[in-house]
């Protein structure tokens, strides 16, 4: 006959406790993957209104509006392509009707090119000068064709296309291409 007894044996809990610790080493990093997933998929929205907000404002206003950024860092800035902020990089934030400046979501960065942002997981000193995305005239289209990058160090960063001619921009993930060995 079996006796029934009123608690859990500590072999029991140890292999509750177990279980619970390998799916939490399992769910974390893929927790941790999607937050990263949205915060560039939030920034490629903020990237995208901010440019669609330029525009807007060149064809508004009749005059040529910039959208920038400093590299190495989240920080953006959308003004006027005449206005004096665009000679000091400066990380403050504000926000006036000719100025706004702000950033992207925590960890995600701006680059000029791939490498630099996939080498930021240790972030350099911020650029230091503004990297222009796209200047907007009066009639809606863009001064030249550019090709910037954002992302997360470590992960492959999205490039944002804007084509002159008709001022559209696209935000696509790029293939990477490694190169060849001899």
């Amino acid at each position: 006959m079996r006796i029934k007894r009123p608690a859990y044996t500590l072999i029991e809990i140890l292999c509750v406790l177990a279980i619970v610790v390998a799916a939490a080493a399992i769910g974390v990093p893929i927790f941790q993957s999607m937050i990263a997933d949205a915060r560039v998929s939030a920034a490629g929205d903020m990237v995208r209104g901010r440019l669609a907000d330029t525009r807007s404002k060149a064809l508004d206003e009749g005059r040529s509006w910039r959208l920038g950024f400093l590299a190495n860092t989240g920080v953006f800035q959308l003004a006027p392509d005449d206005a004096p902020e665009w000679e000091s990089p400066t990380t403050d934030l504000t926000r006036t009707p000719t100025l706004i400046r702000d950033e992207l979501p925590k960890d995600v960065v701006f680059g000029v090119n791939q490498g630099d942002v996939m080498a930021a997981v240790h972030p350099g000193s911020p650029g230091s000068k503004w990297e222009t995305i796209a200047v907007y005239k009066w009639d809606g289209s863009a001064n030249d064709d550019t090709t910037v990058y954002f992302g997360k160090g470590g992960l492959v960063p999205m490039r944002v296309n804007v084509r002159a001619l008709t001022g559209a921009v696209s935000i696509e993930v790029p293939m990477i291409v490694k190169d060849e060995q001899p």
